[in-house]
């Protein structure tokens, strides 16, 4: 391949034209063996060394930790609000807690892949690192399948809570059943993609491999058809209620945020494709990850969204009720340091410091699906949205 270079200055030719160095490294990989790929990838590097090079690096590191500490901290609030408001955690909440913890274990892997080359182009990587980008790559594709289907399973299991119609439990039965089949199932095909295992990371192995491609088109599609079903499931609920105006912009917000996550999940799906014929994986996966975690963290935050509207109607009585009781301690202090100047004054601070904060009607709130029971909260739920 002529690049226009010659002998006396290809290192400053090819190491700084980054189109010439994706077509070497295509022929590389479609031509070569691996050992061949791995000592080319040597050559590379030396010859390339000191040359400045294009790193994606920090733009994949502010999502890897964003996204996970915003998810992380609304569903730390969705607990406390359930231990707080309903006195206990129901199955959906475990669900997300559990989804949670996978999902940060995802991100200290994305992190680690970001620090040993996740970001550079391939054939900027440390020839002894790309084993491991490989390894930390396989496990995060697992992870993703839990994400991705325990944030879906713990929203049904919020809808089998709150609405009671048997025909409505019997859809959502038949939700999680199909979730508790395909999960496996992906996890499976995704973990023996190829025989042996070690032929994911270890190219030198010639084992016998799925087409991961065309796994990953399939798990996309049916992940933004279940997403689709999640959010029309309790439309025909919702439209027998008379909802005020607060709890029909509530519904109109959180169907906004849902509907946010399924355009995330087809972004993510017009990524892969043009994933699937790249040979810059370390580069251009950056859009698929991204995508990938909006839409994971998206969907758990849209689940724990509802479990929070109770928290924060008792905020307007907690600030109530705190203002109260620092202005109290502030009389407090501010009469002891100055001096008594007659009874009244005494009766006037005594009867200010004495007053009760008065208690908010908003905080004895309980929003119903708070009850501490199935059938009590099947009932309550409707009354409160019809208020």
């Amino acid at each position: 391949m002529d690049g226009g270079c010659s002998l006396a200055k290809a290192a400053d030719c090819v190491c700084t034209n980054t189109t010439l160095q994706a077509h070497v490294s295509q022929c590389v990989q479609t031509s070569c063996i691996y050992a061949d790929q791995v000592v080319a990838a040597h050559i590379s590097r030396d010859l390339c060394r000191g040359y400045p090079i294009e790193d994606r690096r920090s733009s994949t590191r502010i999502p890897a930790i964003v996204l996970p500490a915003i998810t992380i901290a609304v569903v730390l609030l969705r607990c406390i609000s359930r231990i707080a408001v309903a006195k206990g955690m129901w199955w959906d909440d475990w669900i997300a807690l559990v989804t949670t913890f996978f999902l940060s274990a995802s991100g200290v892997i994305a992190l680690i892949n970001h620090r040993i080359g996740f970001g550079l182009h391939y054939w900027d990587i440390d020839p002894g690192k790309a084993t491991t980008i490989l390894q930390i790559f396989y496990a995060a594709q697992m992870i993703y399948v839990l994400v991705i289907t325990g944030a879906k399973a713990a929203l049904c299991a919020f809808y089998a809570r709150v609405f009671s119609h048997q025909r409505f439990r019997l859809a959502t039965n038949i939700f999680l059943t199909c979730l508790a089949i395909q999960t496996p199932l992906f996890v499976f095909l995704v973990m023996f993609q190829c025989i042996p295992i070690q032929a994911v990371w270890d190219r030198s192995i010639h084992g016998h491999c799925l087409n991961i491609t065309a796994i990953s088109y399939a798990g996309a599609a049916v992940t933004i058809i279940e997403d689709l079903i999640l959010i029309a499931m309790p439309i025909p609920e919702l439209m027998k209620l008379q909802l005020g105006l607060k709890k029909k912009l509530a519904v109109v917000f959180l169907f906004g945020f849902g509907s946010f996550a399924i355009i995330a999940s087809i972004i993510r799906l017009k990524y892969m494709v043009m994933f699937s014929r790249s040979y810059d994986p370390t580069y251009d996966f950056f859009e698929v990850n991204l995508w990938s975690g909006i839409e994971v963290n998206t969907a758990i935050i849209c689940g724990s969204l509802p479990a929070l509207f109770p928290l924060l109607k008792k905020l307007p009585g907690f600030f109530k009720a705190l203002k109260n009781t620092l202005g109290d301690a502030w009389r407090k202090i501010w009469n002891i340091s100055t001096p008594s100047t007659g009874a009244k004054q005494t009766r006037g601070a005594g009867t200010s410091s004495s007053e009760a904060p008065k208690e908010d009607s908003h905080t004895s709130t309980i929003v119903s699906i708070e009850s501490p029971t199935k059938t009590e909260a099947s009932l309550a739920s409707s009354r409160e949205l019809q208020k």
